[in-house]
């Protein structure tokens, strides 16, 4: 009787998973550390005019961006500047869109660009960071409260898999921070605020009977979206005939008619390698370990019942 008896062994699942805890520090601290220094994406924004008034038709535009974590680098490439710049200095500053008008358009290009502004979405990743390190923290402190038993009791067993379950979703929602909220929050926001890359006044009307549409993929790579957009130019029509033109498009062949202006293009991100390499951590390190150890503790003997043998 007395073989048996004597000190329980380290349970081998807590040890592992005291390692797992450490190893989700240090990859967020890593992180995090990245994210501080390094790009966080580089896009690249490139539209083409394909119906336009003044011969606009046919001018391109290429914007680059090399998001960083306080500022954004960007450089602007323009084909047929000669056009642009006609087309600019022809429009009339003065036009405005009725506040119903305004109020479609906007809604047509949330629709097409939702999402928090860019500077929301990186103070939350890093929020967010902090707060996965606390849940390893918490984690690692119920599972080395007694190394030696193979099972807690209920309530901590509920503490532990909720604290661990928490740890997963905001470590997800991290990557999809940075991966897919932050271009387009990004690229929403200059779709938002066209004035950014002109010389216009911030108020100026745009597009009255705006439509969008778009097509999105996306990778561990980056993103890409394929759009469409048109309107009418206000800027491009008679003040007397304004009110007509935001009410109802105007008839085909008319003069309003040849304000129409209609823009086709696509939005890439290419993602840093870091970003992509912490997906793969996150599956191994927060996912597929996690989840294996948790079998195993639910499927773990008494090492204690190891010799015991049933006789007939």
């Amino acid at each position: 009787m007395s073989e048996g008896e004597g000190s329980e062994p380290i349970a081998r699942w807590r040890v592992i998973a005291c390692f797992v805890l450490v190893a989700q520090v240090v990859l967020l601290l890593a992180l995090k550390s990245a994210l501080e220094e390094e790009s966080w994406f580089v896009g690249t924004l490139s539209a083409t005019v394909e119906e336009g008034p003044l011969m606009l038709e046919g001018v391109a535009a290429n914007i680059t961006i090399d998001m960083q974590n306080d500022q954004d680098d960007v450089s602007i490439e323009f084909f047929g500047p000669l056009r642009l710049t006609h087309w600019q200095d022809e429009r009339d500053s003065r036009a405005e869109l009725s506040q119903q008008e305004v109020q479609e358009y906007d809604e047509n290009l949330n629709e097409t660009f939702p999402g928090p502004s860019p500077s929301t979405v990186k103070s939350t990743t890093f929020t967010l960071i902090h707060l996965g390190i606390g849940f390893s923290i918490v984690l690692f402190f119920f599972v080395g409260l007694d190394l030696k038993k193979q099972s807690s009791n209920r309530l901590l067993t509920v503490l532990r898999r909720f604290t661990s379950f928490a740890s997963i979703l905001s470590t997800l929602l991290i990557v999809l921070l940075v991966l897919l909220v932050l271009p387009v929050s990004w690229f929403g926001a200059v779709a938002g605020n066209p004035q950014d890359f002109s010389n216009s006044d911030e108020n100026v009307a745009f597009l009255a009977h705006a439509d969008f549409s778009g097509d999105t993929s996306i990778g561990l790579d980056g993103f890409e979206l394929e759009f469409e957009a048109s309107g009418y130019d206000i800027g491009m029509v008679r003040p007397a005939n304004r009110s007509a033109v935001e009410s109802q498009p105007p008839s085909p062949g008319s003069p309003d008619a040849e304000s129409f202006i209609s823009i086709s293009g696509e939005m890439r991100t290419e993602t840093p390698a870091y970003l992509s390499e912490f997906v793969y951590f996150w599956i191994v390190v927060w996912v597929l370990i996690p989840f294996a150890l948790l079998i195993q503790q639910r499927v773990a003997i008494d090492p204690r019942l190891a010799s015991m043998k049933v006789y007939e």
